[in-house]
């Protein structure tokens, strides 16, 4: 942009009298951004109530919620060879040292075991002890009763829309997640100063 270019005003919600913060017209109602926040803000308290239950689910057993969370994944996922950390790192959509050291964790409670990897001995399979599948199959009961609550507005159609449409916005997600690191960076180099 030229000095001479003045750069464009935001876009303002004329309900609210705040610039908008989305521009595709599919998230749009005329030209407000009011239903898009609403939802977001939604998908933010219900996300917070998730965690919440992420986390009752792990101290019912002794755990943090991050700790049940890659206990049980470790269970769904393991077959009959066990499963790697980077599979589950993927499936959960963290890193693979985070997973390492929380695996590690439930490695020191007994709740899974750690074997080389047949094909690559650098690598390992992580597979659910007896006393970790026991605590899950104590833990199951509850778990039916709260995610029968939690999910009770869906039915099979809704269920396989929502989970193919979370799908999308994780790997969406990502994509944003990495244009806001680099603008935050850009911003940071500029010493915060918008052009």
């Amino acid at each position: 942009m030229t000095k001479t270019e003045k750069t464009p005003e935001p876009r303002i919600d004329n309900t609210a009298g705040v610039p908008r913060t989305v521009s595709r017209p599919a998230l749009l109602e005329g030209e407000s951004d009011r239903t898009f926040r609403r939802f977001v803000h939604r998908l933010l308290a219900f996300s917070a109530r998730l965690e919440a239950v992420r986390s009752g689910f792990g101290a019912m057993i002794g755990l943090s919620g991050i700790q049940y969370t890659v206990l049980i994944s470790i269970a769904h996922l393991q077959g009959g060879d066990g499963v790697g950390v980077k599979r589950v790192a993927e499936h959960l959509g963290l890193s693979g040292s985070f997973v390492t050291v929380v695996s590690g964790q439930l490695v020191k409670l007994g709740l899974v075991a750690k074997t080389p990897n047949p094909q690559d001995r650098r690598r390992v399979r992580l597979t659910v002890t007896q006393q970790g599948r026991d605590l899950l199959a104590e833990l199951a009961p509850m778990q039916r009763e709260v995610n029968d609550l939690l999910f009770d507005p869906l039915d099979a159609v809704n269920f396989r829309q929502l989970n193919e449409i979370f799908t999308q916005l994780v790997r969406s997600g990502d994509e944003a997640v990495g244009l806001v690191d680099y603008m935050a960076g850009a911003s940071a180099l500029d010493g915060g100063r918008r052009t």
